[in-house]
């Protein structure tokens, strides 16, 4: 009997796995609706949507270092100290592998804290199969209940794998997110209107017409707006003098853009210099070898790729005795030619 081959969830389909997420950034996303009905509405405090925080560069790397890496590491049993048969840790159903199923489960315990799988058990209770269930399709109502499409779900068929941190991603660093969706922002009305603002004044008394100033404008809009640039005359007596675009002005964008790496990293665990995303190999990514490998393995990627072991180690999930542990094995290294660096790899066979 298939994980999915009673109660199965709606939109399962076993040729092509789940529905692509919901999820999705836009002018009526999750992060934008509140603002888009109500314009004067603070959402400082609102958590921002998946997909908005993966457009910042940041985040996105973070998340492609901590999947890359984590789906790969493959999940042991053992029973007090020897291996233990239990297949569900290396096959899956259908089309979602077993590296997509720990994949999904850690993108949601960094971004939403806690993630959910749906279980297949045997005569006795114990977990013999389960597949990761997308965080659009799932929500905890006010006593802790589970909420599967907004049906009330039994734990018998669902386990509820919590974070270690206290909150997800989305909410953490929402203000940073923003902040840098600000920061593009303006830095995409600088691309297309180098001036900001545009100051035509008279430094002598002319006394103009309205439609001539009007003409005037009109003129000097179209050209500043003008892919290819353009001509404005300029009669004695005005001056034209563009206003705000300042080289500080420029250089505390570039500044703040910089500066959310760094919060963004501190965000999400990991050393900001793995998520600069230059691939230069400086001494600033890995000075220690030893030291640096360890401080990703142990403050960064344990974080996001213990909680599915630790939870499927509990009474309910497997016999006493019996635990689920991740083989960090295959987490090696090889000294790199730039210098004294290295770099974790994981390895074919």
């Amino acid at each position: 009997m298939g994980i999915f081959s009673s109660k199965r969830l709606a939109d399962y389909n076993p040729a092509t796995g789940f529905t692509q997420t919901t999820d999705i950034t836009g002018l009526f996303s999750p992060s934008t609706l509140a603002l888009a009905i109500f314009p004067d509405t603070d959402t400082s405090l609102f958590p921002v949507d998946a997909a908005t925080a993966l457009t910042v560069p940041a985040v996105q790397r973070g998340i492609q270092i901590f999947t890359s890496v984590g789906s790969r590491l493959p999940l042991l049993a053992t029973n007090d100290g020897a291996a233990y048969d239990l297949p569900c840790l290396t096959r899956t159903e259908g089309v979602i592998t077993p590296a997509k199923r720990q994949a999904g489960i850690i993108q949601d315990l960094v971004f939403y804290n806690h993630a959910l799988i749906r279980v297949e058990r045997d005569g006795s209770g114990m977990v013999i199969n389960f597949a990761h269930v997308p965080a659009t399709h799932w929500s905890l109502d006010g006593k802790g209940n589970i909420l599967v499409q907004g049906l009330k779900a039994s734990p018998f068929d669902y386990v509820y794998i919590p974070s270690i941190m206290p909150a997800g991603l989305l909410e953490t660093a929402r203000d940073s997110i923003r902040q840098y969706r600000n920061i593009t922002q303006t830095i995409n009305n600088r691309t297309a209107a180098p001036e900001p603002v545009v100051i035509v004044s008279e430094t002598t008394e002319l006394k103009p017409t309205v439609e001539e100033v009007d003409d005037m404008l009109l003129q000097l809009t179209d050209s500043l707006q003008n892919k290819r640039g353009g001509i404005v005359y300029v009669p004695f007596g005005m001056s034209i003098d563009g206003f705000g675009a300042t080289d500080s002005a420029n250089s505390l964008m570039l500044d703040a853009r910089n500066a959310i790496r760094v919060d963004v990293s501190n965000f999400m665990g990991i050393s900001a210099a793995l998520l600069d995303g230059s691939g230069g190999g400086n001494s600033d990514v890995y000075s220690n070898s030893v030291d640096e490998k360890n401080e990703l393995l142990e403050l960064s990627l344990k974080t996001w790729t213990e909680p599915l072991a630790d939870r499927l180690s509990q009474n309910d999930c497997t016999p006493d005795g019996v635990k689920i542990s991740v083989d960090y094995s295959y987490f090696k290294s090889e000294i790199s030619a730039k210098g004294n660096t290295e770099s974790p790899v994981i390895p074919n066979d």
